[in-house]
Formats: C-alpha cells, sequence, structure tokens
C-alpha cells in the first residue's frame, strides 16, 4: 500500500456503455483496426467515453480460445479497493447504471455494455 494509499488512481469513465462496447467489439472482429497508440484511442472514443491524462500508453492484447488469458489489476488499485470496501452488503457495492437498466434493454444492447464494463473494469 504505502505512498500511494492517498493518490487514488483515475478510471476510465464510459460514458456510453453500449457505444464503448460496440467499439471493442468491432475491434475484437476485426471490423476496425484497433487503435495503435492512447491518442488513437482516445480520439476513437471522444464522446463516449473519458481517459485520464495519468495513462500513458495503450496495451491492447486480444485472448484466443486456446490460451487462458489471466488480467490481474494494478496492485495499487487492488489495495485500494480492499482497504476501502469493508464487510457491508455487496448491494452497496458500484456498480455502472447501466446493470439497474437491464430489463429495459435488449440483449444485444445489454452485451455490448457488458464488453465496454469488461474491458475497462479495474475491480474497484
Amino acid at each position: 500500500m504505502g505512498q500511494y494509499m492517498t493518490d487514488e488512481l483515475k478510471k476510465v469513465e464510459i460514458h456510453d456503455y453500449r457505444a464503448f462496447g460496440r467499439l471493442i467489439a468491432d475491434y475484437a472482429t476485426g471490423e476496425k483496426p484497433w487503435p495503435e497508440s492512447l491518442e488513437g484511442l482516445k480520439r476513437a472514443t471522444e464522446g463516449i467515453a473519458t481517459i485520464p491524462d495519468d495513462y500513458k500508453a495503450l496495451q491492447v492484447i486480444q485472448a484466443s480460445e486456446e490460451v487462458l488469458l489471466l488480467r490481474l489489476p494494478p496492485q495499487r488499485m487492488v489495495e485500494q479497493s480492499l482497504a476501502k470496501y469493508g464487510d457491508g452488503p455487496a448491494a452497496d457495492y458500484p456498480l455502472p447504471g447501466f446493470y439497474g437498466d437491464k430489463d429495459e434493454m435488449t440483449m444485444r444492447d445489454f452485451f455490448l455494455s457488458r464488453v465496454a464494463d469488461y474491458t475497462i473494469a479495474v475491480c474497484t
């Protein structure tokens, strides 16, 4: 934990989960080439997500069907979250708003929103 505990990491803020998920799905299926730089991703997500300036580079990894991709969140973020969340009820855990709107969405829109959340989620 140490020196970073008071300096909480900023997260990508998604403004439109369905649109962000559609973009990620297009990258995953090859409909669109994924960006080669962080600036390219910022341009592609303009209006649908805000990427904090704390991020300095972009790494894109596409899992395959034969390889288990074990994606670990940043150590500092896990430490901060463990310190922040106690033994309260899980119902109080913050989730993106679209989870509460599930019954009003099509399955495709919910799926795309889940893709967006899955892609950016960092266990906080």
